[in-house]
């Protein structure tokens, strides 16, 4: 993984994303910043014994500012943090030389501005020592700049000192703010699985009052017919137990039960005469579709193949070797299905009886 991150408005959960420093804003107000650093160097550079140390300098403020936006990791990398403190020292000792005395602009002492603001922003990207630092440098710079200069040390320490102010705050930032950014994504991400347990529970209750608006239309006409005189004639019997095994099906395979695919094949062949029993202990909840899809393919393509018989379908835990395993007694042979990983069905087939080949599996779960 790379160590720079140039995504825009990508949370990271960090720091970098409350304050929105993955953001285009971040990279606009950083190009402000550079172009207010420029204009003050190139408008007072004419009085300047040298120009390459203020060069320099801009240089390694732009290194740090994209680093500062686009480093991932958070605290800033301790080497990185360090190697630009030590170049910005160095460059505002050298710059401090390069100027006239006296000074004849203000804004020949740009660099306190460009420095301290990267020692803020260090502070807030988690390097608080290297942040005090790099402003122990710049104001050791700025007396010894004084002192090499007849000025003594006081001039140096009094132009420098204003910028701890920036400083302090930042600090204060970074010892209480950065702490709380973990825990502010900490409880977005809560309430984010709350929101989603909670319309999951939403839609299951709704998924069962429908089930049971379904189940009323077509339980309670029998319920009335069972609870009358007159004995059931035999289609009603017949339609009673369909209804019993669908609410069955629903109970103990619920993924099945609602695929149509798969209900209507089941139905059919219950129509035919077939036994079904479909059992769903959750192999396939959490499966890629694709892999979904093709298993419920192969589970409609054998209930359909099925004229006569029984049929026991059964979807295996997860973790399992096997998505789940069909067996077909038609009374004569016992055939086994393997419902494979890729989706894919193996087929074995023997003259024993249901309940041998039933044996290689542990018992289903009941619910």
């Amino acid at each position: 993984m790379s160590v720079l991150d140039f995504r825009l408005n990508e949370e990271t959960g960090d720091v970098r994303s409350l304050l929105g420093m993955n953001t285009r804003a971040a990279w606009a107000i950083a190009a402000l910043f550079l172009g207010a650093e420029i204009a003050l160097f190139t408008t007072s550079a004419g009085e300047l014994t040298a120009v390459w140390p203020g060069a320099v300098l801009l240089a390694i403020l732009t290194v740090w500012a994209v680093g500062l936006i686009s480093v991932r990791q958070d605290p800033l990398p301790a080497p990185f943090a360090l190697a630009v403190a030590i170049a910005a020292t160095a460059a505002t000792y050298a710059c401090f030389h390069a100027l006239p005395v006296p000074n004849s602009s203000p804004d020949q002492l740009w660099m306190f501005g460009g420095v301290t603001t990267l020692s803020t922003w260090l502070c807030v990207r988690g390097r608080v020592g290297t942040a005090w630092l790099t402003m122990a440098g710049l104001m050791a710079s700025a007396v010894l700049w004084t002192v090499t200069t007849d000025r003594g040390p006081m001039e140096g320490l009094g132009t420098s000192a204003v910028n701890l102010g920036p400083l302090l705050m930042a600090t204060f930032f970074a010892a209480t703010i950065r702490p709380a950014a973990a825990n502010i994504y900490e409880l977005r991400r809560r309430a984010v699985e709350q929101n989603a347990a909670r319309a999951a529970a939403v839609a299951a209750v709704a998924e069962r009052d429908q089930r049971l608006r379904e189940l009323g239309t077509e339980v309670t006409p029998l319920l009335q017919r069972i609870a009358g005189d007159s004995r059931l004639t035999l289609a009603e019997r017949e339609q009673c137990r369909t209804v019993e095994a669908q609410i069955r099906d629903t109970l103990r395979a619920p993924l099945l039960a609602g695929t149509p695919q798969v209900s209507a094949a089941v139905s059919a062949a219950r129509g035919r005469g077939v036994e079904v029993v479909m059992v769903d202990e959750h192999g396939l909840d959490d499966v890629d579709p694709p892999a979904r899809t093709s298993v419920l393919g192969q589970i409609v393509a054998v209930v359909n193949a099925t004229a006569r018989g029984s049929i026991v379908i059964r979807i295996l835990p997860p973790g399992r070797p096997l998505f789940g395993t069909i067996v077909v007694d038609d009374s004569q042979d016992v055939t086994r299905v393997e419902l494979l990983p890729d989706g894919a069905g193996r087929s074995s087939m023997s003259n024993e009886d249901e309940s041998a080949v039933l044996a290689t599996d542990p018992a289903p779960q009941q619910n």
